[in-house]
């Protein structure tokens, strides 16, 4: 007998007449089967599980087997009506009491042991392992292929996920190996693979959507989509499973020497090197291969129909961590924007022609209505680009500009993204993928500019602005431009870019008068390091470096190592990400020793706990040394704001300007440096002139009564003046 307790159930019980109509039923006519069958399932919702026993095995026992087959198909069908309207009406325990009846008279039906695992999950009963192995020990001896739910299928696999998606029981991938041979060659079960794949990535459950891919990839092992997805989600996850990525990576590229396949996997090869710091020499063999791949790529302008539109649009942004070569690389990175749009533009026609209609419509001039200003991002919460847009979105003018935000990430608990929703209410948006949506939104609300804050950063965003949904489009803040033909403008200053940019920009260059980012400043926390909890005396002079994985160009560490090696008593600080420090030893360990230093000069930092503590552990440095070809971008004006003299390497590419522009805009010229010479010769100079170290903290001090940098409000009122000027343009062309 099968025990549950239906006290909870009351509800679903039927009255006590219900039950004496059936018995009153068989009484006059008890030769109708049916009506055992229904008299059975009345007694089991009330809970006299026996008496339901009884009544069904009367007729079987009675009146013979002849007829028996019949009766048990008309018995079950009934059941299972049964136990489909329960859990229709969420009662969810009987149903469950339902389906282990009919396990008992159809134990090989597949769907109802699906299902039942499915209740056992729910209702938390601890019994689905034995469901399971049943339900592989059938399947196994079965001859001809089962019939089965596939939809279902997923759905028990999703669950049976969820407690631990990255390390699941080995008994799931025994249930996902006996359904596999039944599962291939069916297009509704890979469509149905990727959406969960694709929803649990964009809600960042990142082991569940690789749990989907890898079993997608055994039903289809050529399939670029999985592939490429196991691996950058792995990327994702960092730390432990790079060399996982890199495995998946490796594998990828010996399947096929088809160009559109070797780009792919470079492509994640490349970074699961640079992010894990292992192998520089690799990371620059892979570079180079992957660079040259590219050039043959748009050199053909291929528009294969294996490439993956996403993918495509992040493909070049390696180039800026690697070299600094704008004249070359950028017009690589502007070729493959276009062919993405093309492509973009050629599957979504309807919609683009819709977009396309508002902007042949009649232009209107600034005095019938506020700008409408739309703001496009995934940061809008604790995140450098979320804190530094909110002071020029908090100081907008509301009365002459309409703003309005696209938050394209799930909606999650986060201090930042609360004064978000707070502060815009119904104009901030969440809204989630596909893009046409977000696309759509935008054009219903009929934005003038739309302005996208993560540029490469964010794949989404560059589909997005592909799709050219807003008249005007400008690219600000979170990376350098992404080349994309629908993109109208590209805010900088007469730093951060320089004169002859405009040559290999195909977004028109719009030069902010002073600074191309303000703000009011930042909250700090209390340190969380000293110098004592570090070993280090109090005449010790500190460098500090607290750059990515990606930064830490092998180059620019060895000249920050020629610097450490000159200043007498120095120690050079290093941040991680890492749980341990063991990968960035190993990194740095061989560098080290080629220079002559002893690793007891380094100490090798975890992440502070929030980012108000990193801000405060700043104060210790005496010097903080800028990454190159990649400059800091927040790093620096969060060492600027804590009043730290910093060493940068000036270069030509935007990301290697950053530090410099924000430098001239607190008037510091000491420790710019436009050569490796020079960034030596700085480093040295600074670690050994205490004076002058302290002559630019008091002009970092200073600064922040009288700098462009860390005045907010103005900033706003000059983008808001750049906004109005480009309408203008819009409308007066």
């Amino acid at each position: 007998m099968i025990t549950t307790n239906l006290n909870t159930q009351i509800s679903a019980i039927p009255s006590l007449l219900t039950i004496q109509e059936y018995e009153q039923n068989i009484t006059e006519n008890p030769q109708e089967v049916t009506n055992y069958w229904y008299l059975g399932l009345a007694l089991l919702l009330a809970g006299r599980e026996e008496e339901a026993q009884i009544a069904w095995m009367t007729p079987l026992l009675e009146f013979g087997e002849e007829e028996s087959e019949q009766w048990l198909l008309q018995l079950t069908e009934i059941l299972f009506n049964a136990a489909q309207q329960q859990e229709t009406d969420s009662q969810s325990q009987l149903a469950w009491v339902i389906r282990q009846h009919i396990r008992e008279f159809v134990p090989g039906d597949i769907n109802n042991l699906l299902k039942i695992i499915e209740l056992n999950i729910d209702l938390k009963i601890e019994d689905w392992e034995t469901t399971i192995n049943q339900l592989i020990a059938i399947i196994s001896e079965l001859i001809e292929p089962p019939i089965f739910d596939e939809t279902l299928l997923v759905q028990v696999i999703e669950k049976l996920l969820l407690p631990n998606p990255v390390n699941p029981p080995a008994l799931i991938d025994k249930l996902v190996e006996a359904f596999i041979p039944y599962l291939i060659n069916s297009e509704t079960i890979i469509k149905l693979l990727i959406d969960k794949a694709d929803s649990y990535y964009f809600c960042f459950n990142l082991g569940m959507s690789i749990y989907f891919c890898k079993i997608g990839f055994r039903l289809e092992p050529d399939s670029l989509y999985f592939t490429v997805k196991i691996i950058s989600t792995l990327q994702l996850l960092g730390r432990d499973y790079y060399q996982e990525s890199i495995d998946w990576a490796n594998k990828y590229l010996a399947t096929s020497p088809e160009p559109i396949k070797q780009i792919y996997g470079t492509h994640y090869l490349l970074a699961a090197f640079l992010e894990s710091l292992e192998n520089p020499e690799k990371a620059l063999q892979t570079y180079q291969k992957y660079k040259q791949l590219l050039c043959d790529l748009v050199s053909s302008e291929t528009e294969s129909k294996s490439l993956l539109t996403n993918s495509l649009l992040a493909f070049g942004h390696f180039f800026l961590y690697m070299e600094d070569n704008p004249h070359e690389n950028r017009l690589i990175r502007n070729r493959l924007a276009t062919l993405c749009q093309k492509m973009i533009w050629k599957e979504f026609p309807e919609e683009i022609n819709i977009y396309q209609q508002r902007l042949n419509k009649p232009r209107p001039a600034l005095s019938k209505r506020p700008l409408r200003i739309g703001y496009v991002s995934e940061c809008f919460r604790s995140h450098s680009v979320g804190y530094l847009a909110w002071w020029l979105l908090k100081y907008h003018n509301r009365q002459e500009f309409d703003i309005h935000l696209y938050s394209l990430k799930e909606n999650i608990y986060d201090l930042q993204q609360q004064a978000y929703q707070n502060e815009f209410g119904d104009h901030f948006h969440q809204l989630c993928p596909p893009i046409v949506t977000i696309a759509d939104k935008i054009n219903e609300d009929e934005i003038d500019i739309l302005v996208d804050l993560d540029s490469l950063t964010s794949y989404g965003n560059c589909a997005i602005l592909a799709l050219k949904p807003a008249p005007i489009q400008v690219t600000w803040l979170g990376y350098d431009a992404t080349g994309l033909p629908g993109v109208d403008y590209f805010i900088a200053d007469n730093y951060v870019l320089p004169a002859s940019a405009q040559d290999y920009y195909t977004e028109k260059i719009w030069r902010l008068p002073q600074n191309y980012i303000g703000i009011d400043g930042f909250t700090v926390g209390t340190p969380t390091i000293s110098r004592e909890s570090l070993d280090i005396p109090n005449d010790g002079i500190i460098y500090f470096s607290s750059q990515s994985g990606l930064k830490r160009n092998p180059d620019n560490i060895r000249l920050q190592m020629q610097i450490i090696k000159q200043v007498p008593n120095s120690y050079f600080l290093l941040k991680t990400s890492r749980s341990n420090h063991e990968d960035m030893q190993n990194f740095i360990a061989p560098l080290a020793e080629a220079q002559g230093l002893d690793l007891e000069c380094f100490r090798f930092l975890p992440t502070a706990p929030t980012e108000m503590e990193h801000r405060a552990n700043l104060a210790i440095a005496d010097i903080v040394l800028d990454t190159y070809p990649y400059n800091g971008a927040t790093t620096t004006l969060e060492t600027l704001w804590m009043g730290v003299p910093i060493v940068t390497r000036v270069g030509e590419q935007f990301a290697a300007r950053n530090s410099y522009t924000m430098m001239m805009n607190v008037g510091v010229t000491e420790g710019l440096a436009w050569s490796d010479e020079e960034y030596v010769e700085w480093g040295v100079r600074l670690g050994k002139d205490e004076k002058l170290r302290q002559e630019i903290v008091w002009k970092l001090r200073k600064s922040r009564q009288t700098s462009p940098l860390w005045n907010g409000q103005k900033f706003a009122r000059e983008m808001e003046n750049a906004y109005q000027q480009m309408w203008q343009r819009y409308i007066h062309p």
